[in-house]
């Protein structure tokens, strides 16, 4: 599965083909190609375009447009659900909350236009159906299932599991989809079945710090703190594990340890 062609977004959004390309020919978006040089765009493409009408609607410039969508690209969460997330074209200016917190780039202005499961829902039967037409397929990668799983996790959570459990049948190894499930495996709260994906994860693939994070906050969610300690010293390139190193190490006592960990993430999140 690679994604949605230009007459299928084309249609989704009422957005003329030749715009879409456009848009994907500046640079904003990182769309596949089929063999026939097609595009293909995913879901956090979708977005983007989503985005980009809207600005047009609201009588922005184009000379503006590509700037604010390449802010609102930056943006976007890689890996986790974008469902959360509210996002709006006001004046130029792209404007992103999620949950607690507000983005916005240059005014701080707060207008809500549309949210993403909005989208999610509109996109929702475009997912679906390519999951019918691939199940029969032979010719999809565990990569193209794994993309498939993030589409439907986006748009119908429900259908994604069958999707990363398909990737797994084709490659047992495959980190990111035993990352995935084993995420959503925690929010339901089924715990040894998310921290036996987790492992499997680091076992295929030692440095991914990913899997290491979401094991240090499924010990934190079972109780264990030094083992969540543990597991969130093997993802110290990322601010939120020093972060949360330094409240486990509070948490324990050791304080100088807490400290350590709190000037680390203060570094990261803000190297100047």
């Amino acid at each position: 599965m690679k994604g949605y062609s230009t007459r299928d977004v084309a249609e989704l959004l009422e957005l003329s083909p030749d715009t879409i390309r456009e848009i994907a020919r500046a640079g904003v978006l990182a769309p596949s190609r089929t063999e026939g040089n097609q595009y293909r765009f995913d879901f956090q493409d979708i977005i983007v375009l989503r985005t980009a009408k809207e600005l047009m609607d609201a009588g922005v410039r184009r000379a503006q447009i590509n700037h604010a969508l390449f802010k609102l690209k930056s943006r976007l969460p890689s890996n986790r659900p974008l469902t959360s997330l509210r996002i709006a074209g006001d004046g130029g200016k792209v404007v992103i909350r999620e949950e607690d917190q507000v983005y916005d780039p240059d005014s701080g202005q707060i207008h809500f236009n549309f949210a993403v499961a909005d989208l999610a829902g509109t996109v929702a039967p475009l997912a679906r159906q390519a999951a019918e037409e691939a199940e029969g397929s032979d010719q999809l990668s565990s990569d193209d299932w794994f993309d498939l799983g993030v589409d439907l996790e986006a748009v119908s959570p429900e259908d994604a599991p069958a999707a990363y459990l398909r990737a797994l049948e084709l490659d047992p190894y495959h980190s990111d989809a035993h990352v995935n499930i084993g995420r959503l495996l925690q929010e339901a709260g089924e715990y040894e079945a998310a921290e036996d994906h987790y492992n499997r994860a680091l076992d295929a693939e030692p440095d991914n710090v990913l899997a290491a994070f979401n094991m240090g906050t499924l010990f934190e969610d079972m109780g264990r703190v030094q083992d969540a300690i543990s597991a969130y010293k093997r993802a110290t390139n990322l601010a939120d594990a020093h972060y949360n190193l330094s409240r486990l190490y509070e948490l324990v006592g050791e304080h100088a340890e807490a400290l350590k960990h709190l000037k680390t993430y203060r570094s990261l999140i803000d190297p100047s």
